[in-house]
């Protein structure tokens, strides 16, 4: 996931070294499903952390990893794992400490942050309303 423009100076000046270390750290794998970085997936039970299945020639190969049974390609979403760095613990962007970065993919990212996404909409509704109510009031 790129920074945002507006979120940059907020990030270290050695972002993308403190990124490549971490992914190497991890193996190039999310440190929570174990999802491969840039493979094409599917993921059987949006439930549970670890149910994906390897799409493709690669799928012989990947026999070995904790992996779901196999099924078939038009059942499923296929999606291309993109592993990003996540703030764990402290969602400052400047605290770059290693206990607090995890490889994530997509999906454990989200379910990561999906606390600070919801009390994000919230705010914005209750924002929303408060200059909604004024507005009518007006009339």
């Amino acid at each position: 996931m790129p920074i945002r423009p507006e979120m940059k100076a907020r990030y270290p000046a050695n972002w993308a070294e403190i990124r490549e270390r971490i992914l190497e750290r991890a193996g190039h794998r999310c440190e929570r499903c174990h999802a491969p970085n840039y493979w094409d997936v599917q993921r059987v039970d949006q439930a549970a952390p670890a149910s994906w299945t390897v799409v493709g020639y690669d799928a012989i190969k990947a026999r070995s990893w904790p992996i779901s049974v196999m099924k078939p390609v038009n059942e499923r979403r296929i999606t291309t794992i993109v592993l990003t760095i996540a703030h764990v613990h402290d969602p400052d962007p400047a605290n770059c400490a290693d206990d607090n970065l995890q490889a994530l993919c997509q999906r454990c990212h989200l379910l990561l942050d999906a606390p600070l996404h919801a009390a994000t909409r919230r705010a914005r509704r209750a924002i929303g309303d408060l200059f909604a109510c004024a507005t009518e009031d007006a009339r």
